[in-house]
């Protein structure tokens, strides 16, 4: 039996602020589950981590207050912890006095995402994120599989076939493969374990039967069991795992950015040499993206 765990990044809608939207699946065998929680906690435990979610686009934003505080550096975390909150105290009575409810509303949405974290200076949340990048390279029973769609240059056959209808379809087809392909004498089998999200919930379950009657565009299904299971990522360190990996494939297309994604991708699905479990969908044929080179490369031997 193999657990995939799935999260998203970036927003969905079309006309959503972010450029990607990124839909990723890491697998894992259940009989490797006890290590991997055990590793994860260990890390956070040394961070002073253990009970918080982590949601690495929160913990990575610059923390203003943080700046603010004189040898904020040099302070043991909690009266790190203390001190920021003191900050965020006045910030938010001053905005109660002088800002817009909305903009009120924003700040508080801030500092409810970020306070688990106000403990770490930026430097120390950036190498957690990059210390929990590296154990998930370091699994090599591992797999990860990722939808990027860049929404710009995304024109669906059909009007109801949305980014995350179709990469969550895209998604369950490769992992549907990945399975067939390392079953042998014996039937290996694959539960999907999706972030808790009440826009995708009913849309996933309902494709999701489909997908086992008729099959996906591309592939039946026959390793993949029941419907997706929905749960609290806050209660759920594989979860948390998922989402650094969907928001290191967004930075990495959105920004530029590889140093998150390069050892994320080391543990990507491939075949030979070939990365099998990450695609790129874009119309811009002349993209310079490591997938999309890679594919004219194999187009070209072809």
């Amino acid at each position: 039996m193999r657990l995939f765990y799935l999260d998203e990044s970036g927003n969905p809608e079309l006309s959503g602020a972010s450029d990607s939207y990124v839909l990723v699946a890491v697998g894992i065998p259940i009989e490797k589950w006890t290590a991997c929680d055990k590793a994860i906690n260990q890390l956070k435990a040394s961070y002073n981590l253990l009970s918080a979610e982590i949601h690495t686009a929160w913990m990575l934003r610059s923390y203003r207050e943080q700046q603010e505080i004189e040898g904020f550096d040099s302070m043991p975390h909690e009266e790190r912890r203390q001190a920021v909150i003191r900050v965020r105290e006045q910030k938010v009575q001053n905005y109660k006095a002088n800002k817009s409810p909305q903009a009120l509303k924003s700040l508080k949405k801030i500092y409810k995402n970020t306070e688990p974290y106000i403990h770490l200076t930026y430097s120390e949340r950036e190498r957690f994120i990059f210390d929990l990048a590296a154990r998930v390279k370091s699994w090599s029973f591992a797999r990860i599989f990722a939808e990027v769609i860049d929404k710009k240059d995304y024109h669906p056959p059909k009007p109801d076939l949305t980014p995350e209808v179709q990469a969550f379809e895209r998604i369950v087809t490769r992992i549907e493969k990945y399975l067939s392909h390392i079953s042998n004498e014996q039937k290996v089998y694959g539960l999907l374990i999706h972030d808790e999200c009440e826009s995708v919930t009913a849309s996933h379950v309902c494709n999701m039967k489909r997908y086992h009657r008729r099959g996906t565009f591309k592939s039946e299904i026959k390793h993949i069991i029941e419907t997706p299971l929905f749960v609290s990522s806050d209660h759920t360190n594989m979860v948390q795992i998922a989402d650094c990996c969907a928001y290191a494939l967004r930075r990495y297309y959105d920004s530029a950015d590889s140093a998150l994604y390069t050892p994320i991708k080391a543990r990507a699905d491939k075949i030979g040499a070939d990365i099998v479990g990450f695609n790129h969908y874009t119309s811009n044929s002349l993209c310079e993206c490591d997938l999309c080179k890679a594919k004219r490369k194999r187009q070209a031997k072809s």
